[in-house]
């Protein structure tokens, strides 16, 4: 667990509780684990035994920790926040609003470029599942599971948000699956561990269609530094990275087509409209 920063402006239960949790998301702390006794959570933290219990009381009420007057404070099987709504489907509710969330989210390795209006999550990985169509026709893979992997990819990150790469060296983030369980969790099963199988699918990158959902995504990226290089930004690195990522025999086979077809997909029909209005003004002479 990682230990509160004095110069922190949150309280210090806020801190603790958000240190155990993100124990808990990473999996340093597994569900069933016996959290250390209050006082030596009071001594490892540096803050006072008042300040433990009022942190694990929120996460109790988060669902993440169970404990007793006199019991030892565990770690739930899955956090289970209470629902406010009666609906058996609240959950699956709740997940979709979630999702709207990367709409506003932008993609953060493009800010350091000074991109001062990047492409959110969401707009990635809608063209992404578009690629991945294509992928999945031309390697045999199976189109719904490729596509669902795509939409699914970056789901985490309404909660870890977008890590760009020159922060990773910095931050220990929960990994994607252990965020989807969270997400899901309280929705029919068979819907939850769809969700969560598709997720774990594309991290593990092992299937034919995991391969293809991956290749879309460094496609989409591959296409969205081309067309900010022709903005005027250097996305150089980003592109070489993108080509070097690609697996499948069609993905490096798009990735040269993407290289060498100019962005400005609409020039080729405005060329034909100006020539269209040429000759009707020749003929109308």
């Amino acid at each position: 667990m990682q230990l509160i920063d004095r110069d922190d402006p949150r309280d210090k239960y806020v801190q603790v509780a958000a240190s155990i949790r993100a124990a808990i998301l990473s999996g340093e702390l597994q569900p069933g684990d016996t959290l250390p006794t209050g006082d030596e959570l009071a001594q490892l933290f540096g803050v006072s035994r008042v300040t433990i219990v009022t942190a694990i009381r929120e996460l109790r009420q988060e669902g993440f920790v169970t404990s007793g007057p006199g019991q030892q404070t565990k770690v739930q099987e899955q956090a289970a926040l209470p629902v406010a709504e009666a609906h058996p489907l609240a959950p699956l509710a709740s997940y979709i609003f979630e999702l709207g969330f990367l709409k506003n989210t932008p993609r953060t390795g493009w800010l350091m470029l000074g991109i001062p209006q990047p492409e959110s999550v969401a707009e990635h990985s809608f063209r992404a599942s578009a690629v991945a169509v294509a992928l999945a026709v031309m390697e045999g893979a199976d189109i719904g599971r490729t596509v669902a992997m795509d939409v699914l990819h970056d789901t985490a990150e309404t909660r870890i948000s977008d890590i760009a790469s020159v922060s990773r060296a910095y931050l220990t983030a929960a990994r994607p699956e252990a965020v989807s369980a969270h997400q899901t969790n309280g929705m029919p099963d068979e819907v939850k561990e769809t969700y969560r199988d598709l997720v774990a699918e594309f991290e593990a990158g092992q299937t034919l269609e995991a391969r293809c959902a991956r290749d879309a995504d460094k496609l989409e990226l591959l296409a969205t530094a081309r067309e900010y290089e022709r903005q005027g930004y250097d996305t150089a690195e980003w592109q070489q990275t993108s080509l070097e990522a690609l697996r499948t025999k069609s993905g490096q086979w798009l990735g040269q087509a993407i290289m060498t077809t100019s962005p400005v997909w609409w020039k080729a029909f405005a060329d034909s409209y100006h020539e269209i209005k040429r000759e009707a003004k020749s003929r109308g002479k």
